[in-house]
């Protein structure tokens, strides 16, 4: 029943009957029907329940999930881009390449970024079940986080559409060897080594001679499930 639809209701209730008398008027038309008790109490817990929506507003490009809280958004964007200019220690490597890329941050009312992390993923147009792959590099941990570093300062953002720069960010952002590991190599190269094979080759190169296989796909890594 849609109560805005009358003018006037009026619920007559007789101790003692099961039926509960209805009337509506709308402008001069009255209308008088018989209801039940549980029929009433449908009406009002319909009438009752909010009607929730959240608008996102405008969102960033390549973005592949948002999860909305009420203290922060949670975001996964692709980053479909094979090239960058990334640093090591104090050498700058100028459009390096890079296997595909996803990454995940909370995003705060207030426009910070927190929770930052990554994920290196197997396919060209990234699926729920896409698989995933080691990070080869330094600075994120095994269950994906990235180490920002307490010396780093990241962007206020006032809006999620400009969170599509935030991947470029953070991939600028000076490396060192915190995390590295040779083993998340097939070559089994150092830092310096492993930078210095890949900065001519191109970004297939990983999926043919680099990069080692994990367990779980993107969907898990979207759900923070990889540990």
């Amino acid at each position: 029943m849609n109560l805005t639809a009358f003018d006037e209701i009026n619920v007559r209730i007789c101790p003692g009957d099961e039926r509960i008398t209805v009337e509506e008027r709308r402008g001069d038309i009255v209308s008088v029907k018989l209801i039940s008790p549980g029929d009433l109490i449908d009406v009002f817990r319909a009438s009752a329940e909010a009607k929730q929506f959240f608008d996102t507003g405008f969102l960033p490009e390549n973005c592949l999930s948002v999860k909305i809280y009420d203290h922060k958004k949670d975001l996964a964007i692709w980053h479909p881009a094979l090239y960058a200019d990334i640093t090591y220690q104090k050498t700058l490597y100028e459009h390096f390449p890079l296997p595909r890329l996803v990454f995940s941050f909370g995003y705060t009312p207030e426009g910070k970024t927190i929770s930052y992390r990554l994920a290196v993923i197997a396919d060209k147009t990234p699926t729920p079940k896409t698989k995933l792959y080691e990070y080869p590099f330094s600075n994120v941990y095994s269950h994906t986080g990235i180490c920002i570093g307490a010396a780093n300062s990241m962007p206020i953002h006032k809006s999620l559409r400009t969170l599509a720069t935030l991947p470029n960010y953070i991939l600028s952002l000076p490396n060192n060897d915190h995390m590295f590991n040779p083993k998340y190599n097939k070559l089994g190269l150092g830092y310096r080594e492993l930078l210095d094979h890949l900065r001519d080759k191109p970004p297939e190169y990983y999926y043919e001679k680099v990069l080692v296989p994990r367990n779980g796909t993107l969907q898990d890594f979207i759900d923070n499930k990889i540990r």
